[in-house]
């Protein structure tokens, strides 16, 4: 007797901005070429997103409320796109009523929110993702093996310009909004977290919400890592410096490309560019099939991970207040949700 076929997994996507209608593009294309798994629904509070979904998307099942969802029995798992403020309410609802969720960066903006979020889906069986989409890149991965194969020798330190004009901004700072990814690269390079955290920044057309800031990560072994986040700069930069005593690695994010610079040569590093967010939508769905069949799997963007990063803006944000080096640290669990 042949195999039943598995059945695609139905994802809706909460949250139809600039962001949110990239996801649904993409599963919309992974259901088309694979059939793995399919566009259940889209959920925004605004009519007019909806509208425009429908004309780019064509027949697509809209709704106002995402409550609407929580209780049907034919949807498996969310993708929230929603505003930074509303993550840990949306999610959470979720999870309560049986559904796997991902939720883009920052997965909440307070770390105790973020870790009860990580425990509930542990005593649902669920899965949780954060959207660090980074962990997907095939330059962020070169970068990696060129870090740990020893190419740049000891590593010294590292840089990253993650800027690019925005308007001024009512609802949120550069921090919350830009630091997540640079953060959890760092974390992927050089598997650890800072000990310390110093942050300088500053608001120029909002001065109560910063437009810049300038963030010095201290790790062991004597590696600090200099991060600018901005939203005044007019060129936009999503770059990765690697600094070592046999070469400086430099990659361009955004176009997944790299070079090597030593000192008697300059070379290109070979890199396959990869479909970032097609990657994290197939690794959510994979996770969830094989949880569902309670067979292993390795959640590479975890709600830990998503967790352990808002601690970072949270320190990062205590020492911009305090005007001093603040040192991180990551309780548990347990400790978060019985203070």
């Amino acid at each position: 007797m042949s195999a039943s076929p598995i059945e695609p997994l139905n994802i809706a996507v909460i949250g139809a901005g600039y962001w949110g209608k990239k996801v649904i593009r993409e599963i919309l294309d992974i259901s088309r070429s694979t059939g793995l798994i399919r566009l259940h629904s889209v959920v925004d509070n605004s009519p007019t997103s909806l509208e425009q979904c429908r004309q780019e998307f064509g027949p697509v099942d809209c709704m106002l409320d995402y409550r609407a969802l929580l209780s049907r029995p034919d949807l498996n798992a969310v993708h929230i796109s929603t505003p930074n403020h509303t993550h840990f309410e949306v999610a959470s609802s979720f999870l309560q009523h049986g559904k796997n969720v991902l939720v883009e960066k920052p997965l909440t903006l307070k770390s105790k929110e973020a870790y009860e979020l990580v425990q509930l889906a542990q005593e649902k069986g669920l899965v949780l993702c954060s959207g660090h989409i980074h962990r997907f890149n095939n330059g962020v991965r070169e970068l990696k093996r060129a870090i740990a194969g020893g190419l740049l020798g000891k590593i010294f330190y590292l840089r990253l310009r993650w800027t690019g004009f925005l308007m001024p901004q009512r609802d949120r700072e550069v921090i919350t909004d830009l630091a997540p990814h640079p953060f959890d690269i760092c974390n992927y390079l050089l598997g650890e977290w800072p000990e310390k955290i110093t942050c300088r920044g500053k608001g120029y057309r909002t001065r109560d919400r910063e437009e810049v800031a300038f963030l010095t990560a201290e790790y062991s072994n004597d590696i600090s890592v200099h991060t600018e986040v901005s939203w005044l700069d007019r060129e936009k930069h999503r770059e990765v410096t690697v600094i070592g005593s046999d070469g400086v690695a430099i990659l361009d994010c955004s176009e997944q490309k790299a070079v090597l610079v030593r000192p008697d040569r300059t070379e290109q590093v070979p890199i396959t560019p990869s479909n970032t967010l097609r990657e994290e939508v197939l690794h959510f769905a994979e996770c969830i099939g094989r949880n569902s069949r309670s067979q292993p799997f390795s959640n590479q963007s975890d709600g830990m991970l998503g967790a352990q990063v808002v601690r970072l803006l949270e320190a990062a944000r205590e020492s911009l207040q305090q005007g001093r080096t603040q040192q991180v640290q990551f309780p548990t669990i347990e400790e978060v949700l019985t203070r």
